[in-house]
């Protein structure tokens, strides 16, 4: 009798031993499982290291306070750092769940906030080698002889402004932005030719943008509109104080 119970006992033994190797199984199966899901979830912003290197890129064309832009987009760049460095070490269970359910998922915002702010710094660099080529070509294609430079102005001003696209590679921007600060000192030069000073070019472009003093009007400047044919294009009007 005996005999038969310690038969009858000898697989419940087995199960007590083996019960502990199940759990154990059960938490490889839960990480294979949540890592899974996450390296998943991360291979669909494989793109995002270029990204990033393009954002770089940009950072350093713009000739900007690299120390500034980082201070700004810090808390980004953490959450960012941190996750990847969970990922490509041994993470726990718990670590996983946190990435799968909010660390992935708030993953595109952080990088949309990374690369908002890059391109402002981008746009604020090429603004200030190549602003105001718009605004003057614009008013230079009304003044006799100085059409053509005018129109040269028009169409850099259009490229310029291409250089905004963030679907192209910052490289190409870069490459871009490059020539056209080329250019654009060459047509600097045509204009000194012509005899636009930048004083003159300055008053031209503000006029176009706003009405100005009279007081800006100065002899050089009045005497080039003069010269150009050009007085009709301008208007003068009394405004009393409001």
């Amino acid at each position: 009798m005996d005999y038969a119970t310690d038969i009858a006992l000898a697989p419940l033994d087995e199960l007590i031993e083996v019960l502990p190797k199940i759990e154990k199984a059960k938490e490889r199966a839960r990480l294979g499982t949540a890592l899974q899901k996450a390296t998943a979830s991360a291979e669909r912003y494989d793109h995002f290291p270029a990204l990033i290197e393009g954002l770089v890129t940009l950072v350093e064309a713009a000739d900007a306070d690299f120390d500034a832009v980082r201070s700004e987009i810090a808390t980004s760049l953490s959450e960012i750092v941190k996750m990847s460095r969970i990922l490509s070490g041994e993470p726990t269970i718990d670590q996983l769940d946190a990435i799968n359910q909010i660390g992935l998922t708030r993953l595109p915002f952080e990088m949309e906030k990374i690369e908002n702010y890059v391109e402002g710094v981008w746009r604020k660099a090429v603004q200030d080698a190549l602003g105001g080529q718009a605004a003057l070509g614009e008013v230079l294609t009304n003044i006799p002889g100085v059409e053509a430079l005018g129109r040269d102005l028009l169409k850099l001003a259009a490229r310029a402004k291409k250089l905004e696209d963030a679907s192209r590679p910052a490289v190409a921007r870069v490459k871009e932005r490059d020539a056209l600060v080329a250019e654009a000192s060459a047509l600097n030069d045509r204009l000194l030719a012509v005899g636009v000073a930048p004083s003159i070019a300055n008053f031209l472009v503000a006029v176009a943008a706003r009405p100005v003093r009279l007081s800006d009007l100065t002899d050089e400047i009045l005497s080039w509109i003069r010269d150009h044919d050009a007085l009709a294009l301008f208007t003068v009007s009394a405004h009393g104080a409001t």
